[in-house]
């Protein structure tokens, strides 16, 4: 089905930034449209992975999220057909694909949670940087600002969904499943079973009379 811009939602665009502008008029605006590009993430991910395991961590986890949030928003967009904003074939993206919801905005958003999970302190940075990014992208008329909602939902969607299934080192959930496999019988011997420091004292002067 089509879904066509709500007339509130191209009022609300129209008062907020007019007819658009292709380029950024202050630094935050033009940040945006810089960060926004794939290869500004490539980047960012190629810089993490200078600063130590750490780093590399963050740089793999946000780059898989960013792939699999590109990916998930397609079928999005297959299912809800959207305009993008009147004049919006005159920037870079033009009305020939559907505007629900911005990719850029769900890939951007699933990159800045994901790497954030195994390294806190890039939280605030990647936050300021995909605000610019959702500004730029209403401002330029390439999409409504429910599109970036939507988009940026499901992107913290994805960062959410590997956290469960791929928990970040030191986590709470990872020590939950490393306690869980040492746990599991035969995996590795118990202090108890060997008679180290730790285990039941009893048990090394019980395992010559075993034989």
């Amino acid at each position: 089905m089509l879904l066509r811009g709500r007339s509130g939602e191209d009022g609300l665009v129209s008062r907020v930034v007019g007819r658009g502008s292709r380029k950024g008029s202050n630094p935050f605006s033009r940040a945006g449209d810089v960060i926004q590009r794939p290869p500004t993430w490539a980047g960012i991910a190629g810089t993490l992975c200078l600063v130590g395991p750490r780093g590399r961590r963050a740089a793999l986890r946000g780059s898989l999220c960013y792939l699999t949030a590109a990916a998930a928003h397609l079928p999005l967009k297959a299912a809800v057909g959207r305009r993008h904003p009147p004049g919006a074939a005159l920037h870079q993206l033009g009305p020939f694909t559907s505007s629900f919801p911005s990719g850029h905005a769900a890939a951007d958003l699933a990159f800045a949670f994901g790497a954030s999970q195994e390294l806190p302190p890039l939280f605030l940075p990647l936050s300021v940087a995909t605000t610019a990014v959702h500004w730029s992208l209403v401002r330029k008329r390439a999409h409504y600002p429910s599109d970036v909602l939507v988009g940026g939902a499901l992107g913290i969607v994805v960062a959410a969904a590997a956290w469960v299934v791929w928990p970040p080192k030191g986590s709470a959930a990872d020590d939950g499943d490393r306690d869980r496999k040492a746990r599991t019988p035969g995996r590795e011997a118990t202090p108890a079973s060997t008679g180290q420091p730790g285990g039941d004292p009893t048990a090394a002067l019980q395992s010559p009379l075993r034989g």
